[in-house]
């Protein structure tokens, strides 16, 4: 029997618990905890993993990175500030909080034009999932671990949102009908139901931070 993950939340199905093999399934099953779709959930595969160490030094953490850099766009930086200031509201840092708004709010002025279309927005999205193994693998070198944690945040938000967007663009309005849109203010993270998860499945903070969308 095997075990399947859910990448957004981390809930397990065990098919020895369910007694029902996971591809049996019915195309249409949700995680139970986030809603996430069945393509969401991967097979849990034991690996054999071997110890290495490597010394980090600004030397070769430079090295590692040279000819890598870019000037990032109004766009990412925005988000980036969103995100950080979602991080620090979350560590109840208030005034570096409230520095980060200004931020985004400042970058946000100068995007020159948001996407119309579901092409547009379906070509941000892979555009952005690029960015965030990229990042994610030098914040890794840089042991970073609050710049890892707001990058795995974005990054299971993002799949959330390209899932729902298939639906809709699948099903229209039906999609959206007799439901409630749910946000977490936190991570972003997006959930359609009737009621809210009782905690955020991506940052764990309680309902009380995930919004209903009027």
């Amino acid at each position: 029997m095997k075990k399947y993950r859910c990448t957004i939340c981390g809930y397990i199905y065990d098919e020895e618990k369910e007694k029902v093999k996971f591809s049996e399934l019915p195309d249409d099953w949700k995680c139970p905890l986030c809603g996430a779709p069945k393509s969401m959930f991967e097979e849990i595969k034991e690996e054999i993993k071997t110890q290495s160490t490597k010394i980090v030094t600004t030397e070769n953490l430079e090295a590692d990175i040279d000819g890598d850099l870019r000037e990032l766009s109004n766009e990412e930086i925005a988000f980036i500030c969103s995100n950080l200031s979602k991080a620090c509201e979350k560590e109840y840092m208030e005034e570096e909080k409230n520095l980060f708004i200004d931020l985004y709010n400042h970058y946000e002025e100068l995007i020159e034009e948001e996407p119309g279309s579901f092409e547009d927005i379906a070509k941000l999205i892979e555009k952005d999932k690029e960015l965030f193994s990229e990042s994610l693998n030098l914040a890794t070198k840089c042991n970073d671990s609050g710049s890892k944690r707001v990058l795995t945040w974005a990054s299971k938000t993002t799949n959330i949102i390209k899932t729902i967007l298939d639906n809709y663009k699948e099903q229209g309005l039906d999609y959206l009908k007799n439901t409630k849109i749910w946000v977490c203010d936190i991570c972003g993270f997006i959930y359609i139901g009737d009621n809210s998860p009782l905690v955020c499945p991506i940052c764990k903070v309680p309902n009380m931070k995930i919004m209903e969308v009027k």
